[in-house]
């Protein structure tokens, strides 16, 4: 256990050492905000306005409306963040194995369950660390702008999925990192990852655009899954905040703007897309275990 918590501390003072690490980390965050602000939350805003206007006997504010947009996309933020920290932070894997670091652990007397451990868990309390702030930030931007910010059990729920999201963000990328041999190939993956996160999570085009056969590709993968779960928690207060009521917006409006999971013509429940990203994440995990069993040396 000592060995695990000095492994830990090690970590995650290399990752806030290193300069750069937070701001590539958030990089995909920053572009996703700044999209947010500069063209999504207007063009959504008209969207949800119109919505609205179809519905008989219903009055809505702009404002109102722009609250969905928000919750919307900043719900998203938080599956992106996972994986974009995860892999910054999972990052010094290749780099322990370029100093030839990695090879030294891997000979030492230190289990290989525990130096894998150690990775997750300093990248874990990395992301969630930075997230928290995020939420915080989002409660209080929700308070200034539009009067009501989260409710404990709004909270809550958002922090179970921050931490689903952590959890499924560190084994895939740990998985994924522990393949790659240089740092320059992990930048080349870092760009590729930065780049689709945001479409396979449905936060620059919602799900619902892609058209059947791609949006239910992206539905069946835990990333849409996530967001779709996370936003369930953003959107807890709705009928509270808005005058339109879960019921109203089920369906093809839910379906269109990536509230509500669907694989083909059928409704997958919250529950059910709990379930199959955690089931995703338990195989990725089973990998992640053989991988480093089979690491003889930081090959």
């Amino acid at each position: 256990m000592s060995h695990v918590m000095s492994l830990i501390k090690r970590d995650t003072k290399i990752f806030y050492r290193t300069k750069g690490n937070i701001f590539f980390s958030l990089l995909a965050i920053l572009i996703l905000v700044a999209l947010h602000f500069a063209i999504f939350r207007t063009m959504y805003t008209d969207n949800w306005v119109q919505i609205a206007a179809q519905i008989p006997g219903l009055s809505a504010e702009r404002l109102q409306l722009q609250w969905i947009a928000d919750s919307l996309v900043f719900a998203a933020i938080i599956p992106i963040g996972t994986v974009t920290l995860s892999l910054t932070a999972l990052g010094l894997m290749v780099a322990d194995r370029e100093t030839n670091a990695l090879s030294d652990f891997l000979v030492s007397p230190i289990r290989r369950n525990s130096l894998l451990a150690s990775y997750l868990l300093s990248s874990f309390f990395v992301g969630f660390v930075m997230l928290l702030g995020f939420v915080v930030f989002f409660h209080i931007y929700f308070l200034i702008v539009y009067g009501v910010g989260f409710t404990l059990l709004q909270i809550g729920l958002i922090l179970l999925g921050t931490i689903g999201s952590l959890i499924f963000g560190n084994v895939f990328m740990l998985l994924l990192v522990s393949f790659l041999k240089t740092e320059q190939t992990l930048s080349a993956v870092g760009a590729v990852v930065g780049t689709f996160i945001g479409f396979l999570a449905g936060a620059y085009i919602p799900l619902g655009m892609f058209g059947e056969t791609v949006g239910t590709v992206f539905s069946a993968l835990p990333f849409a899954q996530l967001t779709i779960l996370v936003r369930g928690a953003f959107l807890q207060t709705l009928e509270t905040v808005t005058p339109l009521t879960h019921e109203m917006i089920s369906g093809e409006i839910a379906r269109g703007f990536g509230i509500e999971l669907w694989l083909g013509d059928r409704l997958i429940p919250l529950w059910g897309a709990a379930l199959m990203a955690g089931g995703i994440t338990l195989i990725l995990f089973l990998c992640l275990i053989i991988r480093f069993a089979k690491m003889k040396k930081a090959d």
